[in-house]
Formats: C-alpha cells, structure tokens, sequence
C-alpha cells in the first residue's frame, strides 16, 4: 500500500486544519485522518489536534491493528467528542469543534467514519464509487434537487456546519465499508481542498506514479487556487498498488489524440489547397 499526507495554510492567519496517517507495525493496515477544525483564536486548532492525539492513543492500544474496525472508530469519534466538550464553554459558541473524517484500512477491507464536511472519496481505478455526504445546509440543498452539487463551493451558506466534534451534542457520525482490491484508491480531505478540486482532478492525482509528492503538489495547487482569502488545506491519501504503466498509456494517450487531430485537420487543408482546379 502506499500513503501521503499534507496540509497548507492557505489565506488564514492559522492553521486549523490536521492530519495524519499512521501504520501498523507489519505494514498491513493503516489510520488515515483529517480534521478541520473550528472556534477562533487557538480554539480550531486544540479541537483538530485532539482528534489526532486520540487516534494516536487508540493506535497505541490496539498496536496498530484491530478484528473490529467500526468498533475503533466509533470509540475514536466518540472519545473526540467527549474531550472537547469538557475542554470548552456551557454553549456551543464556546465550545472548540472539529470536523473528522477517518479510514481504516488493510489489503483486503475498508472502513470509514465522518462527521462535519471533510470527506472522503473512494475510487476504483480512475471510477468514482463514494463521495461521503456532508453534514451542512448546502448538502441538504443538493439533496432536495436545489442547487447543483457543482455550486456546493462557492454558495454562500458553505460554511453552515449541521454537526461537528465537540459542537452539537448529541453527534451524528455516518460510517461505511467496501473490500479492497488492486485498483482501490482513497483521498481525505478538509472543505479547502474539495472546494478547488473535484473528482476528475482527483483520479487524476491519485493515479500519478509517485503519490507523496503528488498529494503535496495537491495540496499547494489547492491552497493556490483559494487565493489570499482561502481556507486551510489537508488531504491524506491511500491507494493499494501504483498504477503501473496505465497512467503511462492514459496520458499519452491524452497527448496523442489532440496532435494527430491537428495533423488530420492539417492535410485536409493541404488537399483542399492543392486540388486542381478545372
């Protein structure tokens, strides 16, 4: 399996956004999380990082490896969200919070968990197969068939979260579950990074021979893309085996095709030039 991780900071004055991948000591499962959090000042970043260090203390326990993936992350999701209610005030504006989207995963199963709007995205080979649904108004508005899921960025209610760790009491945490085969891949992202990517992109990154480097490149373009206004970034990213020479064909492929169009548009205009003429 191959892994990568990494955050920007983008137009804010801090970061807020955490992330982490960790693995288990034969290589054959991994821990990948990311958290966006919420509550200005420090507060964003406390609750972020306290999802992060209470995966890494369940991690610890379970050495890296668990007969009961669902049972971790409920225990995760939940744990979070009892040490940041009694970290913050008596009302939620008080309180820290934190979105959390998290994956367990071995060569042969996967299971995930999210809360809030960051999100994960499953792929088979270059397909689409999951995209998680958020937890915020504008979700509900793509839901009923008002807006297209194309608009999600850029509406002006994107940032109305209807769950989040630590915030709203009691939580809502969606989970799910696929096999693993050769071709699966995942992406994890905050609301940063899928506001300037979307799923094409996406393959696209997670199908590049080289992954770590890749997923910092995303992450870089990403906050880039959010201008001197735009929010934090994190991705973690998964996938099973590299892509091998597909990506290879894939690309040339992309390369090839224009150019002999371009040649074929070429010698028609030559015959037409050259044709004699009665």
């Amino acid at each position: 399996m191959e892994t990568g991780y990494a955050r920007e900071t983008g137009g804010r004055a801090e970061q807020q956004d955490a992330v982490a991948v960790l693995h288990g000591p034969d290589g054959q499962s991994a821990l990948l999380l990311v958290a966006d959090g919420m509550g200005g000042h420090e507060g964003g970043a406390l609750a972020s990082h306290t999802a992060i260090a209470t995966a890494e203390r369940l991690w610890d326990r379970c050495a890296g490896r668990t007969a009961d993936a669902r049972a971790l992350l409920e225990t995760l999701f939940h744990e979070t969200h009892t040490a940041l209610l009694e970290q913050g005030g008596a009302s939620p504006a008080q309180r820290p919070g934190t979105t959390l989207v998290a994956l367990y995963v071995t060569p042969a199963s996967a299971c995930w968990a999210h809360c809030g709007d960051s999100r994960l995205y499953h792929f088979e080979s270059d397909t689409l197969q999951v995209r998680t649904r958020d937890h915020t108004r504008v979700q509900q508005l793509v839901d009923q068939g008002v807006i297209e899921e194309a608009q999600m960025a850029t509406h002006p209610e994107q940032n109305r979260l209807l769950q989040g760790l630590g915030v709203v009491d009691p939580i809502r945490v969606d989970y799910d579950e696929a096999p693993v085969t050769p071709q699966t891949r995942f992406l994890l992202c905050s609301d940063g990074f899928w506001e300037q990517f979307g799923p094409v992109e996406i393959a696209d990154l997670l199908d590049t021979p080289n992954l770590k480097t890749a997923t910092a490149g995303a992450a870089s373009e990403a906050a880039r893309r959010g201008g001197p206004r735009g929010d934090n970034v994190a991705l973690a990213t998964w996938r099973a085996a590299p892509p091998r020479a597909r990506f290879w064909r894939r690309h040339l492929k992309a390369r090839i095709q224009p150019t002999l169009a371009l040649l074929l548009l070429l010698v028609a205009a030559l015959a037409i030039l050259l044709w004699p003429l009665d």
